[in-house]
Protein backbone atom coordinates (compact mmCIF):
# COMPACT_ATOMS: atom_id res chain seq x y z
CA UNK A 1 0.00 0.00 0.00
CA UNK A 2 1.28 3.39 -0.85
CA UNK A 3 1.66 5.77 2.06
CA UNK A 4 -0.19 8.84 0.83
CA UNK A 5 -2.68 7.38 -1.62
CA UNK A 6 -6.28 7.21 -0.58
CA UNK A 7 -9.10 6.74 -3.04
CA UNK A 8 -12.66 7.66 -2.33
CA UNK A 9 -15.03 4.76 -1.88
CA UNK A 10 -18.79 5.11 -2.17
CA UNK A 11 -21.24 3.76 0.37
CA UNK A 12 -22.67 1.58 -2.40
CA UNK A 13 -19.30 -0.07 -2.98
CA UNK A 14 -18.93 -0.85 0.72
CA UNK A 15 -22.49 -2.20 0.95
CA UNK A 16 -21.98 -4.31 -2.17
CA UNK A 17 -18.75 -5.73 -0.80
CA UNK A 18 -20.43 -6.34 2.54
CA UNK A 19 -23.29 -8.20 0.85
CA UNK A 20 -20.91 -10.27 -1.25
CA UNK A 21 -18.92 -11.15 1.86
CA UNK A 22 -22.07 -12.31 3.66
CA UNK A 23 -23.05 -14.49 0.69
CA UNK A 24 -19.57 -16.03 0.53
CA UNK A 25 -19.66 -16.63 4.29
CA UNK A 26 -23.02 -18.41 4.04
CA UNK A 27 -21.66 -20.53 1.19
CA UNK A 28 -18.60 -21.44 3.26
CA UNK A 29 -20.84 -22.51 6.14
CA UNK A 30 -22.92 -24.72 3.85
CA UNK A 31 -19.79 -26.28 2.33
CA UNK A 32 -17.98 -26.78 5.64
CA UNK A 33 -21.03 -28.20 7.38
CA UNK A 34 -21.73 -30.48 4.42
CA UNK A 35 -18.20 -31.86 4.50
CA UNK A 36 -18.28 -32.23 8.28
CA UNK A 37 -21.65 -33.96 8.07
CA UNK A 38 -20.35 -36.43 5.52
CA UNK A 39 -17.14 -37.06 7.44
CA UNK A 40 -18.82 -37.48 10.83
CA UNK A 41 -22.04 -39.10 9.65
CA UNK A 42 -24.23 -36.68 11.59
CA UNK A 43 -26.21 -33.47 11.21
CA UNK A 44 -25.58 -30.10 12.89
CA UNK A 45 -28.92 -30.41 14.72
CA UNK A 46 -30.03 -33.93 15.59
CA UNK A 47 -32.46 -33.19 18.41
CA UNK A 48 -35.93 -34.25 17.27
CA UNK A 49 -37.78 -31.46 19.10
CA UNK A 50 -35.82 -28.66 17.42
CA UNK A 51 -37.03 -27.72 13.91
CA UNK A 52 -34.69 -27.25 10.95
CA UNK A 53 -35.44 -23.54 10.69
CA UNK A 54 -33.84 -23.02 14.09
CA UNK A 55 -30.38 -23.59 12.64
CA UNK A 56 -31.12 -21.31 9.70
CA UNK A 57 -32.27 -18.51 12.00
CA UNK A 58 -29.22 -18.96 14.25
CA UNK A 59 -26.83 -18.71 11.29
CA UNK A 60 -28.84 -15.73 10.01
CA UNK A 61 -28.28 -13.98 13.34
CA UNK A 62 -24.58 -14.80 13.07
CA UNK A 63 -24.52 -13.26 9.59
CA UNK A 64 -26.26 -10.15 10.93
CA UNK A 65 -23.59 -9.89 13.63
CA UNK A 66 -20.94 -10.28 10.94
CA UNK A 67 -22.54 -7.53 8.86
CA UNK A 68 -22.37 -5.10 11.78
CA UNK A 69 -18.74 -5.98 12.46
CA UNK A 70 -17.81 -5.64 8.78
CA UNK A 71 -19.39 -2.18 8.74
CA UNK A 72 -17.24 -1.26 11.75
CA UNK A 73 -14.18 -2.60 9.93
CA UNK A 74 -15.06 -0.47 6.89
CA UNK A 75 -15.45 2.65 9.02
CA UNK A 76 -12.08 1.96 10.60
CA UNK A 77 -10.45 1.67 7.18
CA UNK A 78 -12.12 4.79 5.87
CA UNK A 79 -10.94 6.74 8.91
CA UNK A 80 -7.34 5.97 8.01
CA UNK A 81 -6.44 2.82 9.93
CA UNK A 82 -4.32 0.72 7.58
CA UNK A 83 -4.21 -2.46 9.64
CA UNK A 84 -7.04 -4.86 10.35
CA UNK A 85 -8.79 -4.44 13.68
CA UNK A 86 -7.92 -7.57 15.64
CA UNK A 87 -10.78 -7.07 18.05
CA UNK A 88 -13.28 -7.20 15.22
CA UNK A 89 -11.71 -10.37 13.83
CA UNK A 90 -11.70 -12.14 17.19
CA UNK A 91 -15.11 -10.72 18.06
CA UNK A 92 -16.57 -12.07 14.84
CA UNK A 93 -15.16 -15.56 15.33
CA UNK A 94 -15.98 -16.03 18.97
CA UNK A 95 -19.15 -13.95 18.75
CA UNK A 96 -20.74 -16.38 16.29
CA UNK A 97 -19.62 -19.33 18.43
CA UNK A 98 -21.16 -17.72 21.50
CA UNK A 99 -24.32 -16.86 19.57
CA UNK A 100 -24.69 -20.42 18.27
CA UNK A 101 -24.17 -21.84 21.76
CA UNK A 102 -26.60 -19.49 23.48
CA UNK A 103 -29.27 -19.87 20.80
CA UNK A 104 -28.84 -23.63 20.94
CA UNK A 105 -29.22 -23.79 24.70
CA UNK A 106 -32.27 -21.49 24.51
CA UNK A 107 -33.73 -23.68 21.76
CA UNK A 108 -33.31 -26.91 23.69
CA UNK A 109 -30.15 -28.35 22.16
CA UNK A 110 -27.67 -30.25 24.29
CA UNK A 111 -24.05 -29.26 24.83
CA UNK A 112 -22.94 -31.79 22.21
CA UNK A 113 -24.79 -29.81 19.56
CA UNK A 114 -23.85 -26.37 20.88
CA UNK A 115 -20.60 -25.77 22.75
CA UNK A 116 -18.81 -29.03 21.87
CA UNK A 117 -20.09 -29.39 18.33
CA UNK A 118 -17.53 -29.49 15.51
CA UNK A 119 -20.09 -27.57 13.45
CA UNK A 120 -20.01 -24.71 15.97
CA UNK A 121 -16.22 -24.75 16.14
CA UNK A 122 -16.05 -24.57 12.32
CA UNK A 123 -17.89 -21.24 12.45
CA UNK A 124 -14.96 -19.50 14.17
CA UNK A 125 -12.41 -19.71 11.32
CA UNK A 126 -15.10 -19.06 8.69
CA UNK A 127 -16.06 -15.75 10.31
CA UNK A 128 -12.41 -14.74 10.82
CA UNK A 129 -11.66 -15.53 7.16
CA UNK A 130 -14.68 -13.45 6.08
CA UNK A 131 -13.51 -10.40 8.05
CA UNK A 132 -9.97 -10.78 6.71
CA UNK A 133 -11.08 -11.05 3.08
CA UNK A 134 -13.39 -8.06 3.46
CA UNK A 135 -10.55 -6.02 4.90
CA UNK A 136 -8.12 -7.09 2.15
CA UNK A 137 -10.46 -6.16 -0.69
CA UNK A 138 -11.52 -2.84 0.83
CA UNK A 139 -7.98 -1.86 1.83
CA UNK A 140 -6.78 -2.58 -1.70
CA UNK A 141 -9.54 -0.41 -3.09
CA UNK A 142 -8.88 2.51 -0.72
CA UNK A 143 -5.11 2.57 -0.28
CA UNK A 144 -3.69 1.40 -3.60
CA UNK A 145 -3.82 2.94 -7.02
CA UNK A 146 -4.03 -0.44 -8.74
CA UNK A 147 -6.86 -0.77 -11.28
CA UNK A 148 -9.72 -3.20 -10.96
CA UNK A 149 -8.58 -6.77 -11.70
CA UNK A 150 -9.60 -8.04 -15.12
CA UNK A 151 -10.01 -11.41 -16.74
CA UNK A 152 -7.44 -12.20 -19.45
CA UNK A 153 -9.98 -11.56 -22.24
CA UNK A 154 -10.81 -8.13 -20.80
CA UNK A 155 -7.28 -6.84 -21.13
CA UNK A 156 -6.53 -4.69 -24.17
CA UNK A 157 -2.74 -5.11 -24.15
CA UNK A 158 -2.33 -7.46 -27.14
CA UNK A 159 -5.44 -6.55 -29.14
CA UNK A 160 -4.16 -3.49 -30.95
Amino acid sequence: MTEGAKRGVTRGYVLGLLGATLVVTAALVVAAWGLLGMALGREPIETDDVPLWFGIVSIGLGLALLGVLLWQQALSLLRGRKTPVGGIMVGAGFGVYLLWGLCGIAGGLGTGETWFSPFAIALIPIWIIAVTLFWLVLARRIYTDRPTPQWPWERREGQE
